[in-house]
């Protein structure tokens, strides 16, 4: 079996040394200039990353506010509803119950 010397190519002819080192040098400018696009690429990616992750963090915030406005208002709600004695609908109170703002229904089925 004989082998190839660092010199030849594949279907046997030696290669030229120059033409050897220009072919290896044109794939190194080409892996360069694809590297250079991928890190391009990627911090493009990495700044859209870090904006969506800060409006993620304000939209957790303002869910959260949110939230806490939403107790205060059904906290009213339900305040006036027992001062008045005006029953609230079931399906409000549907909402506040699974929101945990009411206590579960009684076996009873007394409405608050």
């Amino acid at each position: 079996m004989n082998k190839q010397s660092s010199g030849q190519q594949a279907h046997g002819k030696p290669e030229d040394g120059a033409n050897r080192m220009d072919r290896l040098l044109t794939e190194l400018r080409s892996q360069s200039s694809e590297l250079e696009r991928l890190h391009a690429i990627y911090d493009e990616l990495e700044t859209r990353n870090g904006l969506l992750h800060n409006e993620v963090l304000r939209l957790k915030r303002a869910q959260r506010t949110n939230v806490q406005d939403l107790a205060r208002v059904a906290a009213v709600l339900l305040q006036v509803s027992r001062a008045k004695g005006i029953a609230l609908d079931s399906v409000t109170l549907d909402i506040l119950r699974r929101r945990g703002w009411l206590p579960a229904r009684t076996r009873t089925g007394a409405r608050p």
